[in-house]
């Protein structure tokens, strides 16, 4: 979960939006500071246009963003799989009426998978709660704490929905790349959402690069929906 919530001057994203197209390293550190310059401003111009559609977090940790989509949408369908988190998120958004938590991962198919904790969650679980995943390679987890969580198939979920998605956030440790790449081959969900803000982990999972390289180049000039993989 990113920390910033200010979005940055104008100048700054100008600065970034002319160097991303420096060749090499320097322009690909630049596009995706580019990227995360404008997460912020294109999530608050997201609420303000999803008073009657619906907010999905997926990775919904303790809720910081969750609350900004219960305050703007309609409803919020809020994803958290792991026990101390999902208890934590309750009592977070508790008052709120419009929200829906469910304590499940998200994925392609149902049905269940090892979800894998921070290596130091003992020492801080507010802290480590963010990095949780279901990938045993990702370098900051420890295998030795996996315990199983119910998935939820993300596109059948979308599909049962009685109202389109306003906003759709992804930050699920790894999983995105997974779910991207479905929802990209399922252009009816794609259709009912608005704008997806997805954060990769290529630098903690590192066999997922060549993916993510390969998603962010499909979805560059896609404009509906909207789609930036900078949330991070």
């Amino acid at each position: 979960m990113p920390a910033e919530t200010k979005a940055p001057s104008a100048f700054r994203v100008w600065k970034y939006g002319l160097l991303r197209s420096w060749p090499g390293a320097v322009g690909r550190r630049y596009d995706r500071k580019y990227g995360k310059s404008v997460r912020m401003r294109e999530f608050a111009e997201a609420l303000a246009g999803s008073k009657d559609l619906i907010g999905v977090d997926l990775g919904a940790n303790l809720g910081k963003y969750t609350r900004r989509m219960a305050e703007a949408c309609h409803h919020v369908y809020a994803f958290e799989p792991d026990p101390w988190t999902a208890e934590k998120l309750r009592a977070n958004l508790d008052g709120f009426d419009n929200v829906t938590i469910e304590e499940a991962a998200i994925g392609t198919a149902p049905g269940t998978v090892r979800l894998y904790r921070r290596a130091d969650f003992s020492e801080d679980h507010e802290r480590a709660s963010e990095g949780s995943s279901i990938f045993a390679e990702k370098s900051n987890v420890d295998t030795g704490t996996g315990i199983d969580v119910r998935v939820v198939d993300f596109l059948a979920f979308a599909r049962g929905l009685d109202r389109d998605i306003g906003v759709l956030k992804i930050d699920i440790e790894g999983a995105e790349v997974d779910l991207l790449e479905a929802l990209l081959d399922a252009p009816d969900v794609l259709a009912r959402i608005r704008i997806i803000l997805a954060e990769t982990h290529e630098n903690r999972i590192l066999s997922q690069g060549e993916r993510v390289r390969a998603l962010k180049a499909r979805v560059k000039h896609m404009r509906a929906p909207r789609i930036n993989l900078y949330w991070d």
